[in-house]
């Protein structure tokens, strides 16, 4: 119910309130003034009659009905009045009653009781009828046991008087009436009084209702009017005032929401103070994650924090990163989610050999497949159930587009994702510049750890993760068969033929052991022409055999010169990690003097260590 019907419905209950109680008391207190006045006039009658008959008696006279009541009939009202004697009475004197009405039942009680009574009875006429006990005494010359039977105190008769007061009782009708028509009338002035007190406050209080509800909507431009100079007047004068501060401040962001987020689709999605809100609230929890990943260790930290975001805070539950490689223009996926079994990714896999098949990428532009059916024919995921739509987001690095975003849904999620749309290419776009800071950061550090030229991992490689290596054959309870290899007469290589074609020939020898070699096993350019080949979890016979296989390959294969084909040898020292020693390095040095022993005795060939070794070199 609204305020101003409950002042209403408050001003008609109080008014008929105060009518009601003050015409109750008025007839109350009326009937009340009345019947007392009656009551007093009608026992000064009977008073006087009984005082008439108890003195005629005293005087002698028996026969005491009719004279003296007869001159009572001269009081205002006074019908009539009649003294009947009670039964002892009427026993001693044997009085005919037969001549008399009978005796009403108020007179009984007043007879059996002692005790005066009084009625008021309605009809055609109203009439007052009140009845006294006539009590005998002894006292002042008065003696009633000289005459009646009994003792001092009975009861001896009843005097009862009757009087019609239906001229009272309709003047005191109209008296109530004109009195409730005055309370009628001060309740009306008082009504009228709340009405002009309580006006003001419903108006203030539906046009604060009404400024309140547009602000809640983002409009700030309802207005309240000052109907008085008091504490309502006040409340005006300050909503007027605050509300043009919130569309003077408020309304400002708006201009600027665009450039704080670069996507018009939140500053269109809903109100102002709610997307305001929102705003800030996401421009909150981008600038934290951006601050989470500037500190993250590595790259592959970034993602991973970057998978849970997806997961956890925007709630995609089918999704694709992938990290375009522009060295060999491939897409390498870098983490997934919600594949079904019998997919490996969301897209086809040509995707991953050339980057163009990215409509994405190639287009630098977000690419969403429910505006247009097959709009990039590389997705894979039409074919599953529920008929799934594709949107791929572009993450920008330098110019060019250096990952690519790929989000999963349904039909039913696609509001979900729309409204979620703004928010993560926010996270995106803070996010870029530290991937890009990251990989920056892991390519420099990845060409401090390789060889330029062969492309492999080199010393300082092995220096840092060793350990790493290491502890995970312990902990199998296994071996490491480390290879020393170095090719023969190599300076004459470079000297007969160049540099140019001597470094065409350790390429070659690279080339040739990552193919003879597996790909768990690690290949380290050791220093010059000489390389070290770990085989991880080799035994004697498997480290040897990976040997031979490494030095026939060598020996077989002819390199093109501009001189003539040339081949090489290769000689190789083999020692095991850590049967031979339980320290990495003298297992390297180890396998190093197996090497040397190779070459002293013939070149061509694979020395396995043998205990002696040592003290000969």
């Amino acid at each position: 119910m609204k305020l101003r019907h409950k002042s209403q419905l408050l001003i008609i209950i109080s008014s008929l309130l105060v009518v009601a109680v003050f015409a109750a008391t008025s007839i109350i207190s009326y009937h009340r003034y009345s019947l007392n006045a009656l009551q007093r006039q009608a026992q000064m009658g009977a008073e006087m009659i009984r005082l008439t008959v108890t003195h005629e008696m005293t005087e002698g006279q028996a026969e005491h009905k009719n004279p003296y009541i007869e001159n009572l009939k001269n009081i205002p009202g006074l019908v009539g009045g009649v003294v009947v004697p009670a039964k002892s009475v009427i026993d001693q004197y044997e009085i005919d009653m037969s001549v008399r009405t009978q005796v009403t039942e108020m007179e009984k009680r007043v007879l059996a009781t002692g005790e005066e009574q009084s009625e008021l009875i309605s009809g055609d006429r109203v009439r007052y009828t009140y009845s006294i006990p006539y009590i005998a005494i002894n006292e002042n010359n008065m003696n009633c046991m000289a005459c009646h039977v009994g003792n001092e105190g009975d009861v001896i008769g009843v005097v009862s008087l009757e009087m019609d007061v239906t001229q009272q009782f309709y003047e005191a009708i109209r008296d109530t009436v004109g009195i409730s028509l005055l309370f009628l009338l001060f309740a009306g002035g008082l009504a009228f009084a709340l009405r002009r007190f309580l006006n003001p406050i419903e108006h203030a209080t539906e046009e604060l209702n009404h400024t309140v509800s547009l602000a809640e909507e983002g409009d700030f431009s309802g207005r309240m009017i000052k109907r008085s100079s008091d504490e309502i007047g006040e409340i005006a004068e300050r909503t007027n005032h605050f509300m043009g501060v919130l569309d003077n401040s408020i309304g400002s962001i708006t201009k600027d929401l665009d450039t704080l987020t670069g996507h018009r689709q939140i500053a269109e999605r809903e109100n102002l103070l709610h997307t305001t809100v929102s705003v800030v609230h996401t421009m909150a929890m981008v600038s934290q994650f951006k601050q989470i990943i500037e500190n993250d260790r590595t790259l592959e930290d970034v993602y991973s924090r970057f998978q849970q975001l997806l997961e956890q805070q925007l709630h995609f539950s089918r999704y694709s990163f992938y990290e375009v490689s522009n060295s060999n223009n491939r897409l390498n996926a870098v983490f997934t989610g919600g594949l079904p079994e019998d997919m490996d990714l969301w897209c086809k896999k040509d995707v991953i050999l050339n980057c163009d098949f990215c409509r994405a990428k190639r287009t630098a532009m977000i690419t969403n497949s429910h505006d247009a059916e097959n709009i990039c024919p590389s997705f894979a995921g039409r074919d599953t159930e529920n008929g799934l739509y594709h949107l791929c987001l572009p993450m920008m690095l330098s110019g060019s587009v250096g990952g690519v975003l790929q989000v999963v849904y349904s039909e039913e999620e696609k509001a979900m994702v729309m409204s979620e749309l703004p928010v993560l290419q926010s996270f995106m776009d803070e996010a870029a510049p530290v991937i890009e800071t990251k990989r920056l950061m892991k390519s420099l550090r990845e060409s401090s750890l390789r060889d330029p030229m062969t492309n492999l991992y080199n010393r300082r490689f092995l220096e840092e993760h060793l350990e790493t290596v290491t502890s995970g054959v312990l902990r199998r309870n296994s071996t490491i068969g480390i290879l020393m290899c170095d090719l023969d007469h190599f300076k004459h290589v470079n000297d007969t033929y160049g540099h140019d074609v001597g470094d065409d020939v350790l390429k070659g020898a690279c080339e040739i052991m990552r193919k003879t070699l597996r790909e768990a096993d690690l290949l380290i350019r050791f220093g010059g022409e000489e390389f070290l080949a770990l085989l991880i979890d080799a035994d004697e016979e498997g480290g040897m055999i990976s040997g031979e296989r490494i030095r026939k390959a060598m020996e077989e294969h002819s390199f093109k010169t501009p001189k003539g084909p040339l081949t090489k040898t290769m000689s190789l020292g083999y020692a095991i990690y850590p049967n031979d020693n339980d320290d990495f390095w003298e297992c390297a040095k180890l396998a190093d003097i197996a090497l040397y022993q190779a070459k002293d005795t013939g070149r061509n060939q694979v020395v396995r260590y043998q205990k002696g070794m040592a003290s000969e070199e």
